[in-house]
């Protein structure tokens, strides 16, 4: 706009100047008038692009939010959580997993046929997360000599008293204990359990500020 309102002032200098001629003046004036309205035409367009282009970019943007706040979880990250279980049952500790935890969900099931070396229908390899964590499981087809063990568990923590007493009454439902929810020098609430899988958990109350 400092174009127009340089024009507009150079039109009414010369229309108060008494030593321009008549005639000047009827030539110029028409031209400084064409100019004024042909900076004003370019201006308003330019502000009209200009806002077409910042709403295409606004409607861009909102929708990248809307596709990453659907987007599910990385499903296919690097490291993942393996469990290998040897009574047939990992199905049903995915099952109990995925309804025991929020935000979690099966991903994929790939299960042994009548031609394979384990029981037809078991797990040969499964994928799901529980609460945005990668984890995987299978049946083992054999017997091995190592199983499950406390030296490695699932740390959880918990954002509220009613969330860790629901986990630890469910985990460790015809499991053990091996530590009592209680509050310890490390932690204002905490327990230590092994569940009916043998699969050993960490619960703890992580309070915010």
């Amino acid at each position: 706009m400092p174009c127009l309102t340089t024009l507009v002032e150079i039109i009414f200098k010369l229309s108060k100047c008494s030593n321009i001629k008549t005639q000047k003046m009827k030539r110029i004036i028409p031209i400084l008038v064409f100019a004024l309205l042909a900076f004003s035409c370019s201006d308003v367009k330019r502000t009209t692009d200009s806002t077409e282009e910042l709403n295409a970019l606004r409607t861009e943007l909102d929708s990248l939010k809307n596709l990453k706040a659907e987007a599910p979880s990385d499903a296919n990250g690097q490291i993942a959580t393996f469990l290998t279980f040897q009574e047939s049952n990992a199905e049903e500790a995915m099952n109990f997993y995925v309804g025991l935890f929020e935000n979690s969900r099966i991903i994929d099931v790939e299960k042994y046929g009548n031609d394979g070396p384990a029981k037809e229908g078991t797990i040969l390899v499964a994928t799901f997360e529980l609460n945005g964590s990668k984890f995987a499981c299978s049946d083992s087809p054999m017997k091995h000599e190592w199983d499950f063990t406390p030296g490695v568990s699932i740390w959880v923590d918990c954002k509220t008293d009613a969330e860790i007493e629901n986990l630890y009454a469910k985990l460790s439902e015809n499991g053990s204990v091996l530590l009592p929810l209680d509050t310890y020098s490390w932690s204002p609430k905490f327990a230590f359990v092994e569940d009916r899988f043998g699969v050993s958990w960490q619960l703890n109350l992580k309070l915010t500020n």
